[in-house]
């Protein structure tokens, strides 16, 4: 891929196309901005640009032998690093980093690819860069001369996973890069990323992409107009996101749970509630966060209507019916309050406590608020212990 094909990116592209004819390189570059708004399928290709045997205009030629090896992930100076769980073996590493190549927009992390046999496959492992794996992947490769490219790259995927052991490990490679090493790190959390890291970084911000933008790219991989832009919508402008729903046939079934799960709250049956958590909670600490997100959209659907009455910016618009109703059956819910619940619940979530009681506290929650109660957000810590 080339920057210029970089997706809905422009200022982001003509930045990296302006270093590059510049010649002046930074030795670590810090690509930071929305889940699956392009940071990988920019890191890419500017690593590929970087190797470049006839560079055109900043960019790519497309044509020369390191532009074919750096596009199939086979250039021995571009070296890619993925967060993996401690007992993830080489091989399914490597084929995680493939699917990246292939297509550095498609869900390829452990994260949003729990699996890639195609099952379920939800873990709450720890996903991390250990001080070992930073030492074998990133310390040891990048300590080499350069074997034929112009630069030793390295493309450190979801960098704020490094624990504190391995962030400090790579910092001393950040102190003491080495000639002509460049470091590229990609974060949708750089809140998590040591100071001592980010001031050696220079920053360039990634921006959620735009629905039309993304519907056009769903269009492009096959998708049907009208689940295009339906899904573009659902998918809070991440391209990634919008791409694992296409292939996931299950994704409406799960948007209908969680409008149930909505629903059984403010009736408040005991079984009914416990039955939906167990079947929210199955798929695994990411796959309640990916609910939860379904959860805010809605809510902020409601939130439009409740203050606006305009559908033209509703996301789930093919349940606009079943939205206005709720709109006009609880015109006295503190919406505020149930998106305030949901966004401190994904954080608890991310933590290790008990999920299913975390979907319980939130369920009282959401009844409290449905409401109009000011009870208002129950405090999440009650599940952390």
């Amino acid at each position: 891929m080339a920057l210029e094909s970089i997706i809905g990116q422009e200022r982001v592209s003509k930045s990296l196309k302006r270093t590059l004819s510049s010649g002046r390189i930074a030795h670590a570059y810090l690509f930071h901005g929305p889940e699956g708004s392009g940071k990988a399928a920019a890191a890419l290709a500017f690593a590929r640009a970087l190797q470049c045997e006839h560079p055109v205009d900043g960019d790519t030629c497309g044509r020369c032998a390191s532009c074919s090896k750096a596009a199939r992930g086979m250039h021995p100076d571009i070296h890619v690093l993925m967060p993996v769980t401690k007992d993830t073996d080489e091989e399914e590493r490597g084929r995680r980093i493939q699917l990246l190549y292939e297509d550095p927009y498609q869900p390829a992390d452990m994260q949003s690819l729990p699996s890639l046999d195609g099952s379920s496959g939800a873990s709450n492992k720890q996903i991390i860069y250990s001080r070992g794996q930073v030492q074998k992947w990133l310390q040891r490769p990048m300590s080499f001369h350069r074997v034929e490219g112009q630069y030793r790259v390295a493309v450190i995927l979801a960098a704020d996973k490094m624990r504190e052991e391995g962030a400090n490990a790579f910092l001393k490679l950040l102190e003491e890069p080495g000639k002509r090493s460049v470091f590229l790190l990609l974060t949708h959390r750089i809140d998590h990323l040591l100071p001592t890291i980010l001031s050696r970084c220079q920053q360039i911000r990634f921006d959620a992409l735009e629905s039309p933008v993304i519907e056009r790219a769903l269009m492009d991989r096959g998708a049907e107009p009208a689940m295009a832009a339906m899904l573009a919508r659902m998918s809070g402008g991440s391209l990634r996101r919008a791409i694992a729903m296409v292939s996931d046939e299950d994704v409406m079934a799960v948007r209908d749970a969680v409008l149930q799960f909505l629903r059984q709250s403010y009736v408040g049956k005991g079984d009914s509630v416990v039955s939906l958590v167990d079947r929210l909670a199955r798929p695994g600490r990411e796959g309640v966060k990916f609910q939860l997100d379904l959860l805010l959209g809605i809510l902020r659907d409601l939130l439009i209507l409740q203050q606006a009455g305009n559908t033209d910016l509703v996301v789930n618009i093919d349940q606009i019916d079943t939205l206005s109703k709720f709109a006009s059956n609880l015109p006295h819910a503190r919406l505020d309050v149930m998106i305030e619940s949901v966004e401190q619940t994904m954080m608890v979530v991310e933590r290790n406590i008990n999920v299913r009681l975390a979907l319980v506290t939130l369920s009282r929650s959401l009844a409290a608020a449905m409401r109009g109660e000011q009870a208002g957000v129950i405090p999440l810590e009650l599940v952390t212990g």
